[in-house]
């Protein structure tokens, strides 16, 4: 009799997760049922699944060789390769958009296309899509330029005959998330610039300056007050302890990602991440746009709630907002509607659950669940920007009291030695 490992919930909303015997998945699912257990995760547990891996590693390892050349000079989750993959995103949709089939509009880009990468792209999806494969199984051996979550919208779209409002769906997420990145990331540039600046001069005051001030005060007969040997034995002090505090650290990252690869780790660190002053709602703001934004999408293409929560489930990277969805889902799945699945975990804010709820009971989901993805937005924007403001008046504060510290040190140790002269 085979093994089963499973992942459920009791009546409580509690997760549990162990094993059970059964002559197969649907006994297995039947038996877990009777115990008063909600089924989230069911699967075999014998040497088939080691099997599947190893069948699967295969296959992506042979599909990597034979992948072009500057395709593979991209990094996973690189911006300059999403920004690829968004141009070519946008080729395809005005062709399949004028009624050319995707496989069609593919074969056309791999011939007409300019840039080497997108040509590339085109043709390497043209090979996959001749050999009977579909666009959003071409694309998931691309992780460079799309995302999973990108080709799980794309293969929802694929199975109502929709790809094309979908992939406008995509288009425009993909640009408002480059936005909000490209707004973070100027906001930070000049209290960053600063710092490094602030830094410099500290150092060139330790390394340089402060010799030649030292020489000068012994043959006037000084020496250095209290501040600039605070400063002198802080930087002395930092320089001895510093390599070592450093490897510490490295040590310490390294064994929490070792953890986070375990389930039970992950899900630690992601809800202590979601913890944290400021960042914390930050994240998980944008796991919510992200996901909103994508349920609104796959519901406009046709496909029902249980399959586009199965999707969407798979996009969320938060373990533990991940759980607290598979959880949700599965009550979905039980008959609950799914703004009570959601408010029984604490999945979203009360607001948009409201909003959620009456766009569900008017039959406008789609529309309720884009209005919550604006306001995820907004909420979103609004945090982004609060922070950049929080640290860019940080940075600055820091950078003016070390060049400040710097400044005092000299001039009131030059006062000092001035004071004790005689004429």
């Amino acid at each position: 009799m085979p093994e089963f490992n499973y992942l459920a919930v009791n009546s409580k909303g509690k997760t549990i997760q162990g094993n059970l015997e059964a002559d197969n998945l649907k006994d297995a699912r039947s038996t877990l049922r009777d115990e008063g257990l909600t089924p989230l995760k069911l699967q075999v547990s014998d040497l088939a699944v080691a099997s599947s891996k190893a069948s699967k590693k295969s296959n992506a390892k042979q599909s990597k060789e034979t992948k072009p050349s500057l395709v593979k000079s991209f990094s996973k989750g690189s911006s300059k390769g999403e920004k690829v993959g968004l141009e070519f995103l946008k080729r395809l949709v005005e062709l399949h958009a004028s009624g050319m089939p995707v496989a069609d509009a593919v074969k056309l880009l791999n011939h007409r296309l300019s840039d080497p990468v997108q040509k590339e792209i085109a043709g390497f999806l043209w090979k996959e899509l001749a050999e009977g494969r579909t666009l959003s199984r071409a694309m998931r051996q691309l992780p460079q330029f799309f995302s999973e979550s990108s080709s799980f919208v794309i293969e929802a779209g694929e199975a109502t005959g929709n790809v094309s409002p979908i992939l406008k769906k995509i288009i425009s997420y993909l640009e408002e998330k480059r936005e909000i990145r490209s707004k973070v990331t100027s906001s930070m540039s000049y209290p960053i610039f600063v710092c490094l600046m602030a830094f410099g001069v500290v150092l060139f005051f330790l390394f340089f300056l402060l010799e030649k001030i030292e020489d000068m005060l012994d043959s006037l007969g000084g020496e250095l007050n209290l501040m600039s040997k605070i400063l002198i034995n802080g930087s002395e002090a930092l320089l001895t302890i510093g390599p070592f505090v450093v490897v510490v650290l490295i040590i310490i990252f390294g064994l929490l990602m070792q953890w986070k690869k375990t389930e039970k780790g992950g899900v630690s660190l992601d809800r202590s991440l979601l913890k944290t002053p400021m960042f914390g709602k930050i994240l998980y703001m944008s796991e919510l746009f992200q996901l909103s934004n994508l349920l609104s999408a796959l519901m406009w293409s046709g496909i029902g709630l249980t399959e586009n929560l199965r999707l969407c489930e798979r996009t969320i990277k938060n373990k533990h907002m991940r759980l607290q969805f598979r959880s949700a889902r599965a009550l979905v799945n039980e008959g609950k509607s799914l703004p009570d699945a959601l408010r029984k975990f604490k999945f979203m804010p009360l607001m948009q659950l409201d909003i959620i709820e009456v766009g569900e009971k008017t039959g406008n989901l789609g529309n309720s669940m884009e209005d919550a993805s604006k306001a995820f937005r907004e909420d979103l924007t609004k945090r982004i920007k609060s922070m950049t403001t929080l640290v860019s008046g940080a940075a600055l504060g820091f950078a003016f009291s070390l060049v400040a510290l710097v400044a005092i040190s000299i001039v009131t140790s030059i006062f000092q030695v001035s004071k004790t002269m005689t004429f």
